[in-house]
């Protein structure tokens, strides 16, 4: 039993003329005859008492008529829903997101994806950029928002954004009567930084600048996400590194102040398989690129 039919039954059905109901399937009239025989043949039913001057539904035609419509409508319905997944429009994407990216850029990201294809879900999973490496060698995940570069060459990377870091200080604090600080201005001060497996790179990268600075960082406490690092200044445990302005939270006892010269910048990037990007994920990095646009 095929969809056409079943068709050219429920255009005779509606029309009780084989003339008509020819032309509305576009075949011609013997041919219309031919698909209601067949299709009698196969419910070994009769459909439908027809002469040549009128055509009328058996009773088992007009039960089968309401079936007949529902199942050509569900099928459609496959057809459609099939062709829309095939073209990325529904269904869903795993996407893997770093802390800071979740808090500094994702919540952009999800809203133009949603204005792009809004029939498809996101479901997001919290992974340090090596977690999701690993997730996206296994499946785990379709596309992942990483701080580059990554160590396994297979994946393609493009980054979209590098927002600077700024720095959090206690009220009260010496620096807050600077409009800005440089990196050797916390020589001797104690440091709140993410933990290093969160971003390894990044982490020797502020590691680093702050010894081309002239110090070595005392690092007071580690902690993540943005609003623990923040809690932990306002209570006086040390100055935090936090990146972006998106991530400046209003806080009593806090203030923030950029940094000038050298200064370590989040690297926010996009990662996924080379062969081939599906549509949701070419979807995904439209949203990234057009979300670090906006990224301070």
């Amino acid at each position: 039993m095929d969809r056409f039919g079943l068709q050219c039954f429920v255009a005779l059905a509606e029309e009780l003329h084989f003339h008509r109901a020819a032309e509305r399937c576009h075949i011609s009239q013997p041919a219309m005859s031919q698909q209601i025989a067949r299709l009698e043949r196969e419910l070994d039913v009769r459909l439908a008492h027809r002469n040549k001057r009128s055509v009328a539904l058996t009773t088992a035609g007009e039960v089968f008529l309401e079936q007949a419509r529902r199942t050509v409508r569900q099928m459609d319905l496959a057809v459609s829903l099939a062709r829309r997944t095939d073209r990325g429009e529904i269904g869903q994407l795993t996407v893997g997101v770093t802390s800071p990216a979740l808090y500094v850029m994702f919540p952009e990201v999800a809203a133009v994806f949603r204005r792009i294809l809004p029939g498809v879900g996101l479901v997001v999973r919290e992974l340090t950029t090596a977690e999701q490496e690993r997730a996206l060698r296994i499946g785990d995940v379709d596309v992942g928002l990483v701080h580059p570069p990554l160590d396994d060459p297979q994946f393609a990377t493009e980054e979209v954004a590098r927002p600077p870091f700024h720095v959090a200080l206690p009220a009260g604090h010496r620096l807050t009567t600077m409009d800005s600080v440089e990196l050797a201005d916390l020589a001797g001060e104690g440091l709140v930084l993410f933990p290093r497996q969160i971003a390894p790179q990044l982490y020797d990268t502020i590691v680093s600048l702050c010894q081309d600075a002239g110090f070595s960082p005392t690092i007071a406490m580690e902690a993540h996400p943005a609003q623990s690092i923040i809690a932990l200044v306002g209570a006086g445990v040390g100055i935090g590194f936090i990146a972006a302005e998106v991530q400046r939270l209003p806080r009593a006892g806090i203030a923030y102040r950029p940094i000038r010269g050298p200064r370590p910048l989040l690297g926010l990037g996009v990662a996924y398989h080379p062969d081939g990007r599906p549509p949701a994920v070419e979807a995904f990095l439209t949203a990234a690129r057009e979300a670090g646009r906006r990224v301070r």
